[in-house]
């Protein structure tokens, strides 16, 4: 079904996340593939979102300079008074403790986008900052519209803590690639990173967080190594674990067979990918994984 242009409410999404992740390259291509002139991005300032959406010549607004700066409230209000937005979706739990504040005083319809539901991840299953989320998300639904799930098991979840079904949309995430427009090739892998010509090369792409399980990937490379000394692997990524995980590599001896490439850009994720031979992903829970 396609909405007529004049009825396609305005929309502001906003995600607050300093880092790439599957969410990212989920609302990139939603702002890509939606009128210009109907939707926008609100973001942080030296966020990675918001340098791949200027790249991409799509409309953004930065809001504040980090998570936590209180003149997220009023450049927000001002946006949505300025630009007559009707719609904020909020992309993390962040996006959606400030836009709640300010749809208590504007007009605007707030959306809470759940890309995974973090009671059911080990962060919210064991950590003090996921249950703290997880009661943040309920206590911040007195002026939601409606809730985006992106899996089944967060649907049912959402339904479980008592979220009407009918406040509950779930949609499916995609990617558009074309393997024939990438570029690369295995031997072109191995010169750029150093490896040997006859290697095995497994690559991870996401971001270096404790759910993501890279400190699971990294002793399988070890075990794995001791029958297949040819196993070289490359993770793309960047996050708070990446000095614990650099002392991991360092202590299992891997300084040579486990890259940290940090954050590549989508193009040049594609182009590592289609030159390796096998994709791995350690993940201790997804919703639905855009890297996969």
């Amino acid at each position: 079904m396609t909405i007529p242009r004049n009825d396609f409410p305005k929309t502001l999404i906003v995600d607050l996340s300093m880092l790439y992740g599957g969410s990212t390259s989920r609302v990139l291509s939603l702002i890509a593939r939606l009128p210009s002139d109907k939707v926008a991005l609100a973001t942080l300032a030296s966020s990675v979102i918001t340098e791949q959406a200027r790249r991409l010549h799509l409309p953004v607004h930065i809001i504040g300079k980090n998570k936590i700066d209180f003149r997220i409230i009023f450049n927000l209000t001002r946006l949505i008074h300025n630009e007559n937005f009707q719609i904020l979706d909020t992309q993390n739990i962040q996006s959606k403790f400030w836009a709640s504040l300010v749809t208590q005083h504007t007009k605007t319809a707030l959306v809470s986008t759940i890309h995974s539901w973090y009671a059911n991840s080990e962060q919210g299953k064991t950590y003090i900052k996921g249950k703290l989320y997880t009661a943040l998300e309920f206590a911040t639904n007195r002026h939601l519209m409606q809730y985006i799930t992106v899996s089944q098991k967060d649907y049912r979840s959402l339904c479980n803590s008592g979220i009407s079904e009918k406040d509950i949309n779930l949609i499916y995430n995609a990617v558009d690639i074309q393997p024939n427009n990438i570029s690369g090739n295995s031997r072109w892998l191995r010169q750029k990173y150093d490896i040997p010509s006859d290697s095995v090369i497994c690559v991870a792409v996401g971001r270096l967080v404790p759910v993501k399980g890279y400190d699971v990937l990294v002793e399988a490379i070890r075990l794995i190594g001791q029958d297949v000394p040819n196993l070289y692997c490359l993770v793309i990524g960047d996050g708070p674990l990446k000095q614990d995980l650099l002392h991991q590599i360092h202590i299992a001896g891997l300084q040579t067979r486990v890259h940290l490439l940090g954050y590549l850009e989508r193009s040049a994720v594609l182009e590592v990918l289609k030159s390796s031979d096998i994709f791995v992903m350690p993940s201790r829970y997804e919703g639905t994984p855009i890297a996969l």
